[in-house]
């Protein structure tokens, strides 16, 4: 996929919001940077439930909500839930109110950009700038020359072979999910899925910190649980996602140990967050 072929689906996404969508383009025409990304419907954990931002640059950590004629009725609501995402993430929130003013509306993007521009020259001046390369972003040799992955840049891969090669392993192919390292003395590669299927029903925390795993083969559980929480290694792990445009992603979630206290038969094994980064010792 080409930049222009993620910009266009990108603005596709808000197609049929009419504010949205005329909001978003300015702000991209205006911007006028290429280097820059930006997500629209970007998905953000709450405690209770999610929530989907209306463009989303994760360079600045900015996100743009648009308040539309509506949202004068749920101000309370809009309070609580922008708390609720600069809590769980950290990030900053700018608005765009939309008003009958059209002036109104566009002046209000002007500001806004010159703040975007402000906190990029800013991160420029600190010589942390990191342009977005869509070819980058999901290549194994581009996190082996920064030499480590961390949670909160976000990396991800597009094949679990690609993640694994990143950390040493060296495979042509894989048709698996769990591997030990070869680089990692008492580490696993795990590439989990957080959705119930036949085999598995695993589950991880809103907040990243817990992942608890079942195994739905009754006839093997006893067998399963016992081996997991016997043989006590980290796990490096790339839970399988789907980003906001459909595509199949393996984003590094951290590394995970076995909490044996909280793990049972009848809930399953309980794994805890420990290292939210990990050097590439290549």
């Amino acid at each position: 996929m080409t930049k222009r072929e993620y910009v266009i689906r990108q603005i596709a996404k808000t197609n049929k919001k009419n504010y949205e969508n005329y909001v978003v383009t300015r702000i991209y025409h205006l911007l006028n940077r290429i280097d820059v990304k930006f997500i629209t419907q970007q998905y953000v954990n709450r405690p209770e439930g999610h929530a989907l931002t209306d463009m989303y640059f994760p360079q600045i950590k900015l996100h743009v909500e648009i308040d539309e004629p509506f949202h004068k009725k749920q101000i309370g609501l809009d309070i609580h839930r922008e708390t609720d995402i600069i809590q769980a993430t950290d990030h900053h929130i700018s608005r765009i109110k939309i008003t009958d003013d059209l002036y109104s509306i566009n002046s209000q993007i002007t500001i806004l950009i010159k703040q975007i521009r402000a906190k990029i020259k800013l991160i420029e001046k600190r010589k942390q700038w990191e342009a977005w390369d869509l070819e980058k972003e999901f290549d194994p040799n581009h996190f082996r020359k920064k030499g480590y992955l961390d949670v909160y840049e976000n990396p991800a891969f597009r094949k679990i072979v690609d993640a694994c090669n990143c950390l040493g392993q060296n495979y042509k192919a894989v048709q698996q999910a769990w591997f030990k390292s070869k680089i990692y003395p008492n580490h696993y590669l795990w590439f989990p899925k957080f959705y119930e299927n036949e085999d598995w029903d695993n589950q991880i925390s809103k907040d990243g910190t817990i992942i608890t795993e079942k195994c739905k083969d009754l006839e093997k559980y006893n067998s399963w649980f016992n081996t997991v929480t016997s043989n006590l290694v980290k796990r490096i792990t790339f839970p399988r996602s789907i980003d906001n445009l459909g595509f199949r992603l393996y984003r590094f979630a951290g590394v995970f140990e076995t909490d044996l206290e909280s793990s049972s038969l009848e809930n399953g094994v309980v794994h805890r967050l420990k290292e939210t980064r990990i050097e590439i010792n290549i």
